[in-house]
């Protein structure tokens, strides 16, 4: 497989990725609002992604070619 092709595959993953965390995002900012009690999955998964970010597991990288 060429290494343009792999790029390719892996820049549609982490577009993906961005569409699930803009959701996530969106039902955080409903939570942090009040607008409704989030649900305990929702909770295990942010303490989740808290986790997470705070031990580095978490890297954002630029979607645009450089």
């Amino acid at each position: 497989m060429s290494i343009n092709k792999e790029r390719q595959q892996v820049y549609e993953e982490i577009r993906k990725l961005k569409v699930i965390l803009e959701r996530i995002e969106a039902l955080l900012e409903e939570r942090l609002l009040g607008i409704d009690e989030p649900l305990p999955d929702e909770v295990e998964a942010i303490k989740e992604y808290e986790r997470d970010k705070k031990k580095g597991k978490i890297e954002l990288v630029s979607l645009y070619d450089e």
